[in-house]
C-alpha cells in the first residue's frame, strides 16, 4: 500500500488507511469520525466525514496534498 489515505472532494471526508483489507463494518466513535473494520473486527482505517470540521483546510491540504 502506497497511499495511506483518500480525500473525497465531493464528501469532504478523509479516509486514513491502517492496514490493508476489504471493511466489513464500521463504527462511529464519535460525531462525523468512524473506525473501519474487517471480517475479523480489525481495524483497517479511519474516515473523518466533513474533515474540515476537524482540521483546517489549509493543513489538510497541506498534510495530505488535497
Amino acid at each position: 500500500m502506497n497511499k495511506k489515505y483518500n480525500y473525497d472532494k465531493e464528501s469532504d471526508s478523509l479516509f486514513i488507511y491502517l492496514e490493508e483489507g476489504e471493511e466489513d463494518s464500521f463504527e462511529e466513535i464519535a460525531p462525523g469520525i468512524n473506525i473501519e473494520l474487517d471480517e475479523n473486527g480489525k481495524i483497517i482505517g479511519i474516515e473523518i466525514l466533513k474533515a474540515p470540521r476537524f482540521m483546517e483546510r489549509d493543513k489538510l491540504v497541506e498534510w495530505f496534498d488535497i
